[in-house]
């Protein structure tokens, strides 16, 4: 009787899948084929963040592109911006953009004229596009509630469907030269007026004193990261200057010294290295983890 029951169940069950229908139920949407992913890449070469010294230097040059190659094109992109995060003031840059690739470049004067406001240290502009498919159905880079369409594409290996500019305190060669005070944790140079030399656009110099001899010590900048480097290992003189008081001036000789890690603000005008003082003739190393140097402009 049990086994009846259950059966029957089952049978009336069936009975009302089948009978469920999309005509049933108005309301189900029709699915709609999303164009094209876009891909917002910079351009190699050109300004990767902005001067919040010189605003108006900013040149950013970017390419608007379609992520998937073979899936079908959408009728078009608008390129689009916002400042700060703020979607309920979206400016377009580039409006109807059909061919792809499509370069495209803003400026620091555009971003100041679209928005009204005067770019200032940490502001950022996020860029994006807002795609219109073929069936003329809008969706937004930057909607004003809700998450962005295609969210999960991001992180596909390659993808970049919005890229952004931040306010940095951008380097200058131009500070980086003439006397800077020392804070040094070894010790040698604590207090000292030390003499940096440009050398070029992302390198400069400058001599320790506690050595004989003396040789430049190199440093290299990358101007869009602001980070700064003593690359490799730079014999730095002859030997460790005796009058410092190192027991055994023999040993200590072809000092030498490379940077774990080191960084510069220019609008601070100044560069922090973390440096392991060493030799050369010899496996001696003073501290494997470094000692702090920070050099501060006069």
């Amino acid at each position: 009787m049990k086994q009846i029951k259950i059966l029957v169940l089952l049978v009336a069950g069936m009975a009302v899948i089948s009978s469920c229908r999309k005509s049933d139920n108005p309301k189900l949407p029709e699915l709609t084929r999303f164009s094209n992913t876009p891909l917002v890449t910079k351009a190699a070469g050109s300004d990767q963040v902005i001067s919040a010294q010189n605003p108006s230097s900013f040149t950013g040059k970017f390419t608007v592109d379609v992520y998937f190659k073979n899936e079908p094109l959408p009728q078009k992109y608008d390129v689009v911006v916002i400042k700060n995060g703020n979607t309920a003031s979206v400016k377009t840059i580039k409006a109807d953009v059909t061919s792809f690739p499509t370069s495209v470049t803003v400026t620091g004067d555009q971003l100041v004229a679209l928005f009204g406001s005067p770019i200032v240290l940490n502001d950022r502009f996020d860029i994006g596009v807002d795609v219109t498919t073929q069936g003329g159905q809008k969706y937004l880079a930057f909607p004003a509630t809700g998450a962005a369409y295609a969210s999960g594409v991001s992180a596909q290996p390659g993808a970049s469907p919005s890229i952004n500019y931040q306010a940095v305190c951008k380097y200058d060669a131009n500070v980086y030269q003439g006397g800077f005070k020392a804070k040094d944790e070894f010790g040698d140079a604590d207090g000292a007026t030390i003499q940096l030399t440009k050398i070029d656009a992302t390198h400069f110099s400058f001599v320790y004193p506690s050595v004989l001899n003396p040789v430049p010590i190199i440093v290299t900048v990358d101007a869009n990261t602001n980070s700064a480097a003593i690359s490799g290992t730079q014999t730095i003189g002859s030997r460790w200057d005796p009058g410092y008081g190192y027991p055994n001036n023999s040993t200590y000789v072809d000092p030498s010294a490379t940077s774990i890690s080191g960084s510069v603000a220019p609008c601070d005008q100044k560069v922090t290295l973390q440096i392991v003082w060493g030799v050369q003739k010899g496996a001696l190393v003073f501290n494997s983890s470094g000692y702090s140097l920070v050099l501060t402009k006069l």
